[in-house]
Formats: C-alpha cells, sequence, structure tokens
C-alpha cells in the first residue's frame, strides 16, 4: 500500500480554524486596543495582558501563520466596533484609535513579543510594508 503525504506550502494552511483560532487572539486584541490610544503597560494588569498576548501569538504553531493571524484579529475588531475592512489610515476606528495606528501596533506585536515571523522585515508583519494598500493607505 503506498505511503501518499499531503505537501503543503509554508503559510497554505494558515486559515481561521485550522492553523489559529476563529476568534484569534483575544488578549492581543485587548492589548491593540490600549495601544492604539496610548495606553501602554501602566499597571500588573496590563503587564498580564503583554503577557497573555505574547503567548497567544507563540502558539500559532505555523509561524508562517502569525501575520495571518494578526490579520484575522483586526478583520475581527474593525467588524466588532462596525468598521469597514479597508478604510483611510486618519479614520477614527473608535474614540482616540485611528486605523493605522491600530494596524501598526498589530503589525509590530512580533517583533515585540519576539517571535519568529519569516514573512515580515525585522519582525514586522508583511502587510504593514506594502505601499500603497488599502491595509496601510500608503
Amino acid at each position: 500500500m503506498a505511503d501518499h503525504h499531503q505537501v503543503y506550502s509554508p503559510g497554505e494552511q494558515c486559515r481561521p480554524g485550522i492553523s489559529y483560532p476563529t476568534y484569534s487572539l483575544p488578549q492581543c486584541r485587548t492589548l491593540v486596543k490600549r495601544q492604539c490610544v496610548g495606553r501602554g503597560a501602566a499597571s500588573a494588569a496590563d503587564e498580564q495582558v503583554w503577557q497573555d498576548c505574547c503567548r497567544q501569538l507563540a502558539a500559532v504553531d505555523d509561524s508562517w501563520c502569525r501575520c495571518g493571524a494578526l490579520d484575522h484579529m483586526l478583520s475581527g475588531i474593525y467588524r466588532e466596533l462596525g468598521a469597514t475592512e479597508a478604510g483611510h489610515p486618519m479614520a477614527e476606528v473608535f474614540p482616540g484609535c485611528r486605523r493605522g495606528d491600530l494596524e501598526r501596533a498589530a503589525a509590530s506585536l512580533p517583533a515585540f513579543c519576539n517571535v519568529d515571523i519569516p514573512n515580515g522585515p525585522g519582525g514586522v508583519c508583511y502587510w504593514l510594508g506594502y505601499p500603497r494598500t488599502p491595509r496601510t493607505g500608503h
């Protein structure tokens, strides 16, 4: 009997419910919202959110999927807030938080958490660096 193995390209299986939970990175959602309005780690509770976010991001098994999980997380935040997926980076997503700031906070999490992402320069998710994309508006 022949032994058949499915071969996948890196990141090919990066989809909600397969490589990361459908409701991805709940502590990172909290963290990027706080960062967006200028609240850094000021208390023990905030420090715990940072640590939990980094653990959740590191728990995404396939390092090729971490930026995809963060992108999916952003889409979920926009849906929860009633904002559109694409929009001008200066547009407020919620009071005191502009879309571009929220996306920069999310894209920089792999570097901050010191988790490997093979598809991003300097540990920053690839989708932040693309010029003239709906994501960044540059």
